[in-house]
């Protein structure tokens, strides 16, 4: 049916499923995008269009350096010829692909999911509730407005006494997920923290999570916003303070680990200088380069820290982390996550409890149902949701990656910087890592596919930040100058 209606007009005939396509049938789908007239509905800024096409050629090369993990039931030549297809294709032709490929392509662009509640499952105290504890809670959310940390805190503690059963929280997590437009951003927020901390407190014996994060020309936000530093978000002391709130009265204890990716301006310095202030006796800054000197295991290839781009120095903390700690004594989480405060840490306990022997990773994701997604992306910054440009080219993103790793099951949000891994997994396949740029998580994904482990992912609360971003800041110029 496919390959007779491949060739007809998009009115002609009924267009495939995404998730019905093979590898080998999207190369000729993209081939049919390329030879269209180009539809020129894409919007977005060249600069972020092309972060894409670098992105998915990344996934490309990474197929060829693990083919040979590509399991036997699935097509491997037909999955090579899809990555060397991409890896030929123009950035011209890339254009043309993400114009034409909605018109004869169902699933490309992502829909808002959401999941309303039957009408047993509402509870009618919570309209009351909400109301009640909105009225303390900004108006918008500023991540770089410390002082509203303490507001979220309260409402979520509020929130967990009020509501003390998980099925409670998630049936009211599920109203406001569903109906986000008609709550203030750091209500919907609010109830993701009360569902982290909630899961936390089932945790009843020791844990240990190491938190890791990279830093490069962090030199701003790793200080408080002032008037000569108005994009400061002070990430280092507001992820101390989120976690001890998530973890406090558990048996879960944490440390952090930050790693200057070879900043030009010193953030490694700022951090220890925090670190020395604030007493900090569970945090710790690492060099890139003095791994690189002492040709750590983990980053090996490695020459010079303008190679790495994060990736060397996220696998350098996780060793490290490693190495710190032995999950003999307690089972022992890692999770990565950015410097910025796009992802509060303190919702890691939503990675925690899809954990098992099973499932030894965990994905945070900005876009499945239960996710909210959230910036400064509009006409003079004002916060929106996904526009358009963004759902069209993270569907077309998360279909090449499904493609071309199909052993990993259904991601759709492959580049959220949040995502935690078992330690006993970690040690098996850390040191077996090539890739040292921005693809690197992808890269452990895929090794973790094949380690006999399943991948499972957390919707959660993200709020991008905009100022220090240059990705967004060419989707947000664009938006701006479209409006104008």
């Amino acid at each position: 049916m496919f390959s007779k209606t491949c060739g007809l007009s998009a009115d002609l005939r009924q267009k495939p499923h995404a998730m019905d396509v093979s590898a080998k049938q999207l190369v000729t789908l993209f081939k049919e995008a390329i030879n269209s007239p180009e539809q020129k509905t894409l919007g977005g800024s060249l600069e972020s269009i092309r972060s894409y096409y670098k992105m998915i050629q990344q996934f490309a090369s990474m197929v060829h350096i693990y083919q040979d993990l590509i399991p036997e039931e699935y097509d491997s030549s037909a999955i090579l010829g899809l990555a060397d297809f991409i890896l030929n294709l123009k950035f011209e032709e890339f254009l043309k692909i993400a114009n034409n490929l909605p018109v004869i392509l169902d699933g490309v662009i992502i829909q808002d999911k959401t999941t309303p509640n039957s009408e047993a499952d509402v509870d009618p105290s919570w309209e009351v509730t909400i109301a009640m504890l909105s009225q303390n809670l900004p108006d918008e959310i500023d991540l770089t407005d410390s002082s509203q940390d303490n507001l979220i805190f309260e409402a979520a503690t509020d929130l967990l006494n009020k509501y003390s059963s998980i099925s409670a929280l998630q049936n009211l997590d599920r109203l406001l997920t569903s109906r986000p437009d008609n709550y203030k951003n750091a209500m919907l927020l609010v109830s993701k923290l009360a569902l982290s901390k909630m899961f936390v407190k089932q945790i009843d014996y020791p844990l240990h999570v190491s938190l890791v994060l990279a830093m490069f020309n962090e030199h701003n936000r790793i200080r408080p916003k002032s008037s000569d530093n108005p994009n400061g978000e002070n990430f280092v002391r507001r992820k101390m303070k989120q976690m001890k709130w998530l973890l406090k009265d558990s048996p879960v204890s944490f440390n952090m680990i930050l790693v200057d990716d070879g900043c030009p301006n010193q953030s490694g310095k700022k951090a220890r200088k925090i670190i020395e202030t604030e007493g900090y006796k569970n945090v710790k800054v690492l060099y890139l380069e003095d791994g690189i000197k002492r040709q750590s295991p983990v980053i090996k290839g490695l020459k010079s820290t303008s190679d790495s781009r994060k990736g060397g120095s996220i696998q350098y903390g996780m060793w490290q982390a490693l190495e710190d700690y032995s999950e003999v004594d307690k089972p022992h989480i890692v999770v990565f996550t950015d410097a910025d405060m796009a992802a509060p840490v303190n919702e890691i306990g939503l990675l925690l409890e899809k954990q098992d022997d099973k499932t030894m990773v965990t994905i945070a994701s900005r876009y499945d149902a239960g996710s909210i997604c959230r910036g400064p992306w509009g006409k003079n910054g004002e916060i929106q949701r996904l526009t358009e440009f963004d759902r069209r080219m993270v569907g077309l993103r998360g279909i090449v990656f499904s493609k071309l790793f199909p052993q990993t099951g259904k991601i759709t949000d492959t580049q959220c910087g949040l995502k935690a891994f078992n330690a006993k997994l970690l040690r098996q396949i850390l040191l077996k890592t090539e890739v040292r740029t921005f693809s690197f998580d992808i890269e452990l994904l895929v090794l973790a596919s094949v380690a006999d482990t399943a991948i499972a992912f957390a919707p959660i609360y993200w709020h991008d930040s905009l100022a220090e971003s240059s990705f967004w800041r060419h989707a947000a110029q664009k938006t701006n100058d479209d409006a104008s």
